[in-house]
């Protein structure tokens, strides 16, 4: 049981870094500054990945729409609804060229 403890506290920790969207400061609306609000903390400055996958070459493993719903949804400890519909799709089309 304190080890299923263990790993809820873990997972938490984990979401909470990768989340960093509780800045007073205005959203940004350009996709490199909604990338560095809300994901870098696990994928990484250079999309290298952290605590997360790494985030390059999504082009070769995503089409648009894949990769847009994994965005909104979210996959495993990654959570979804971290962007409106169209900053979600505005970090899609930028990860998808990098």
């Amino acid at each position: 049981m304190k080890k299923l403890w263990a790993v809820v506290a873990l997972s938490l920790i984990l979401m909470a870094g990768c989340s960093s969207n509780t800045s007073k400061e205005a959203r940004p609306t350009d996709p490199e500054g909604l990338y560095k609000l809300s994901c870098l903390g696990c994928h990484g400055a250079n999309l290298e990945g952290v605590a997360g996958p790494p985030v390059t070459n999504m082009a070769s493993k995503y089409s648009e729409e894949e990769l847009l719903k994994l965005i909104n949804e979210g996959v495993g400890i990654m959570p979804g609804g971290l962007f409106s519909e169209e900053e979600a799709l505005t970090v899609t089309k930028w990860l998808l060229e990098k």
